[in-house]
């Protein structure tokens, strides 16, 4: 009977390898979280080069494709080009879809320009789409605020920004 009434116990090498692997979990979790809040800064500079490479793609192709028509690049109101990849979406200031060769062929990476008295002022690219509302002025610190807050998504919700009064500041 005595046996019957003794209580099975964990054997403490199982307790110790749970406890050990639960520190070693978090120890990487922290590490990785630390990683990318130390260099979030070349991150979010990676993002606005690529919004300023992308304006200028944009441009030298609504440039050639005007030069083409043989005319002048509207300057009376603002106008948004959208597209993903090489793509670039039919709108207002170009009638036609079309394929940019200057742009990178990285199918998930989305783009908008905004062009304001016939020369682009604004860029923003993500690799997600940009929703309009998202299409506004973004300061270095606050897009640093919204990488700290997606760190461990890699921070893909951060949207590169460039405006072209500002050009790119780089933190490095």
């Amino acid at each position: 009977m005595e046996e019957g009434q003794k209580k099975k116990k964990f054997p403490k090498g199982l307790v110790i390898a749970a406890i050990i692997l639960l520190v070693l979990i978090f120890g990487c979790l922290f590490i990785v979280y630390s990683f990318n809040s130390i260099f979030g800064g070349y991150r979010i500079d990676e993002k606005n080069a690529a919004a300023s490479y992308c304006m200028k793609a944009v441009n030298t192709y609504v440039i050639e494709a005007y030069e083409k028509k043989g005319e002048r690049i509207p300057t009376d109101r603002e106008y948004i080009i959208k597209g993903n990849g090489r793509n670039i979406e039919a709108c207002e200031l170009v009638a036609e879809s079309g394929e940019c060769d200057y742009l990178s062929d990285r199918k998930k990476m989305y783009w908008v320009v905004k062009f304001r008295d016939g020369v682009p002022c604004e860029a923003w690219c993500c690799y997600r789409p940009i929703k309009d509302g998202e299409l506004r002025y973004y300061s270095r610190d606050e897009q640093m605020e919204i990488y700290n807050k997606t760190v461990l998504k890699n921070g893909k919700n951060v949207l590169g920004y460039y405006n072209a009064k500002e050009g790119v500041k780089y933190f490095h």
